[in-house]
């Protein structure tokens, strides 16, 4: 008999009472972001190389960019100043940098901006991902990331880069279908099929509720219940059936910040994959108040996790998948793990 896909077992959880002798579970323990907390090595920055995405979080990014600058400055290392003027510009700063040894690149801007710069970077003919380490400045509306790794503002950040201390990361290479082409990029966060992506687009027409509009965006998709018929081979092993919702963590935390996968490290070599299967309305609202009491989903008998090398999602028709908190594009969906990919600063 061939063995199923690999499952993420969480411990029995701990049963308190609350408000009127009300049950309820305690969150499950999250694991350390690094499953390797040894530092891989010590870089000495001479040059920064900071990308930009001037219209992060609350149009603060450029703002946040020329604080990281100085700072580095005043630390004697020479930098280099590039704004992103449309989407996918990123990638293509990224790709095209003459880089150095002794250089790094430093993202300034959420998830989508990083996974952009990491999409550019991986693409280069030189390899450079091998020698150069990259660093994260949070100035998103999520910063899932950098809040995972700790960095809590441009100064933590900047005291990251000086320290010169790097940490080796997995990244996830994905390809999928966009203006019926395959397109690839290099997920550092989070892929999603299904009510997470539904609910990402409706928040995207209410940035100006800022991380509020994730919560709303998922309350409107749980009341219009889309339900998706998909074919999901997890490392080889197929799972097919109709599903809310396909979650690939490499992070504990997506969007505003939700602890959406306690289990998921992020050098382990592998990613997490949360499923939620078909149910009713009223039960993926339940699902979704024990996801924001810091994860006690996990122990829904609707949700299943497992952890993989490899992922291919298909469905009859195209369907929009989300990347690192960005609307890419639409199934088929193949996702190949690349362990220790890039180097960073930690």
């Amino acid at each position: 008999m061939t063995e199923g896909p690999e499952r993420i077992i969480f411990d029995k959880p701990e049963v308190k009472s609350g408000f009127l002798g009300r049950k309820y579970f305690s969150p499950p323990v999250k694991v350390p972001h690094f499953s390797n907390l040894q530092y891989k090595e010590q870089y000495d920055v001479t040059r920064a190389h900071i990308i930009v995405n001037p219209y992060s979080g609350k149009k603060k990014g450029l703002t946040v960019a020329n604080f990281v600058k100085d700072e580095l400055l005043n630390s004697k290392i020479d930098v280099e100043l590039y704004v992103t003027e449309n989407p996918k510009h990123a990638i293509e700063i990224a790709k095209n940098l003459n880089l150095q040894e002794g250089e790094a690149i430093v993202t300034v801007g959420g998830d989508g901006t990083f996974c952009e710069v990491i999409s550019g970077f991986m693409s280069r003919d030189d390899e450079a991902f091998s020698k150069i380490p990259l660093a994260l400045v949070p100035a998103g509306t999520g910063n899932s990331q950098a809040n995972d790794m700790g960095i809590v503002d441009y100064v933590a950040a900047v005291e990251k880069i000086t320290n010169g201390r790097i940490r080796q990361i997995d990244i996830a290479e994905t390809s999928f279908m966009e203006d019926d082409k395959k397109v690839v990029r290099y997920s550092h966060n989070l892929v999603g099929w299904g009510l997470g992506v539904d609910s990402n687009i409706l928040a995207e027409k209410m940035r100006f509720l800022g991380p509020l509009r994730y919560d709303i965006g998922v309350f409107l998709s749980i009341l219009r219940g889309r339900v998706r018929k998909a074919k999901c081979f997890i490392d080889g092993h197929l799972i097919e059936s109709d599903f809310v919702l396909l979650l690939i963590q490499n992070t504990c935390t997506g969007g505003d910040r939700l602890r959406l996968a306690p289990k998921a490290q992020i050098d382990d070599g592998k990613m997490d994959l949360g499923i939620i299967y078909h149910i009713g309305r009223f039960k993926i609202l339940k699902l979704f108040n024990q996801l924001k009491a810091k994860g006690s989903h996990v122990w829904n008998p609707n949700v299943e996790f497992f952890r993989f090398k490899t992922l291919r999602i298909e469905t009859e028709d195209p369907t929009a998948i989300n990347i690192d908190g960005e609307n890419l594009g639409t199934t088929p969906l193949d996702i190949k793990v690349l362990p220790s990919a890039i180097k960073i600063f930690n």
